[in-house]
């Protein structure tokens, strides 16, 4: 029996060994998802302003206009509902909340935010929440740009005004800034003349404006208003007042119809006529008396002699 001591001992160090080991890593094998992130209930895809919807990502916003914020989620609109808000930034406190209650199946859902007006650019934070889960995302406050109009103006020929091509009859606006997009109006005092097509956000080196039943004796005036491609909003003001900049009138090298007026000819200069000298004429006869004079003197003094 002496010889199974050895084979004893050795199956009872293999044992401890294996035993060490496998509590050196735990007792038990990883988990295929050890260390993997868990799925967000809800998550951000995308922040930027409203009226540049169609790019992805985040880009900044400027103070006073509004953000657009998309995302994703996995939970039912049934019962649930996802809180959008701005938790940091130095004017966090000024932003107002958004609660978003439905969604498509699809999950994808968005979210409208207002920029307040006098929000301190920077950086914020955006959060969003649901159910205890939630996902933040940084973005950019801008500072505002002002809308403006340079110059507006009336001509009754066609013209070319920075490129672009202006018909008779037509408003050519130029170096228009809208921030949110809009149109450019032509009011002749309170009643609408003309209304541009719907433009983008962003500077406008020409806008033309078709009017009708204007003329170079009205009052006209540009105006930039607010709106997008389905509706028309008022004016941007600034410190109150509305954007606008008055029409001028720029004679072209066309009258209009029916008022052209025709140059006036030169004078012509008459040439003199000579008079014809006749017997009857008055040199004629003084001639005459005079000889008869000198006639008669010669008659006297020939007598005498």
């Amino acid at each position: 029996m002496r010889p199974l001591v050895p084979l004893l001992a050795f199956a009872v160090v293999v044992s401890v060994t294996t035993g060490v080991a496998a509590a050196g890593t735990g007792g038990s094998a990883p988990t295929a998802d050890a260390g993997a992130d868990r799925l967000r209930s809800v998550a951000i895809s995308g922040v930027g302003p409203v009226n540049d919807s169609n790019r992805s990502g985040v880009h900044p916003v400027e103070a006073g206009s509004t953000l657009l914020v998309r995302g994703t989620t996995n939970r039912r609109p049934d019962d649930n509902a996802i809180d959008v808000s701005v938790i940091d930034g130095p004017d966090a406190d000024r932003f107002g909340f958004v609660v978003v209650d439905s969604w498509g199946y699809d999950g994808l859902w968005t979210a409208r935010l207002s920029v307040p007006s006098n929000a301190t650019p920077g950086t914020y934070l955006l959060e969003v929440r649901v159910d205890g889960d939630s996902d933040v995302q940084p973005f950019e406050v801008t500072e505002r740009r002002p809308a403006v109009i340079e110059r507006a103006s009336l001509s009754d020929a066609s013209r070319t005004v920075a490129g672009e091509s202006v018909p008779p009859g037509a408003v050519a606006v130029e170096n228009v800034t809208l921030p949110d997009g809009g149109y450019v109006e032509v009011r002749d005092g309170d009643a609408l003349a003309g209304r541009s097509a719907s433009l983008a956000p962003g500077r406008h080196a020409v806008v033309v404006v078709p009017v009708e039943g204007v003329d170079d004796g009205n009052d006209l005036r540009a105006v930039a208003v607010r709106g997008t491609a389905d509706a028309v909003g008022g004016p941007y003001r600034r410190n109150g007042t509305p954007v606008a900049v008055a029409v001028s009138s720029s004679a072209g090298p066309t009258s209009r119809p029916g008022t052209a007026r025709p140059s006036p000819s030169p004078a012509a200069t008459p040439t003199p006529t000579p008079t014809p000298t006749t017997g009857a004429g008055p040199g004629f006869g003084g001639v005459v008396a005079l000889l008869a004079v000198v006639a008669a003197l010669g008659i006297r003094g020939a007598g005498r002699s």
